[in-house]
């Protein structure tokens, strides 16, 4: 039962229809533990968990195109705007990042982090992911002097 994803879909409700997905997941997931221990219907349950599952990655994986799309048109090859992805997502675009950029013949890299205002809680999620990240790649991550939601990133 794959949903549909309109490629006019903003990513907001995406995203929001990615959180359902999951939702729905967790409680046949749930139901299936129940069901294992009654004998129930489990193997039913579980393949529609594992079709929400599906659903939820592929809803998140375009919303994830969207965002990257809207916050990285108009800037300059050697800055990449990860604000709003989630921190998965952000490691993947930083590596392509990374890589394009190097493959310019560049030697640094402005990222665009942001503060953390989108994130539960307001803590800032992908600017730690990203400087671990990148120390772990063997890359030189600071934050920016005259921004804290950006990083500069040089090899």
């Amino acid at each position: 039962m794959p949903i549909e994803i309109d490629s006019h879909e903003d990513a907001d409700s995406l995203r929001f229809k990615a959180r359902d997905q999951r939702d729905r997941m967790k409680e046949c997931f749930k139901q299936r533990r129940e069901a294992d221990k009654n004998g129930g219907r489990a193997k039913k349950l579980s393949l529609r968990g594992e079709a929400y599952k599906d659903n939820m990655r592929r809803l998140d994986e375009a919303a994830s195109m969207k965002i990257f799309e809207e916050h990285n048109q108009r800037l300059k090859f050697d800055t990449v705007d990860l604000h709003r992805l989630f921190v998965p997502e952000a490691k993947l675009y930083f590596d392509k990042a990374v890589q394009e950029v190097r493959n310019h013949g560049e030697s640094s890299l402005c990222v665009i982090v942001g503060r953390g205002k989108h994130s539960k809680n307001n803590i800032a999620r992908i600017k730690p992911a990203i400087q671990k990240h990148g120390k772990r790649l063997g890359l030189c991550v600071e934050v920016d002097r005259s921004d804290v939601g950006r990083l500069v990133v040089s090899w």
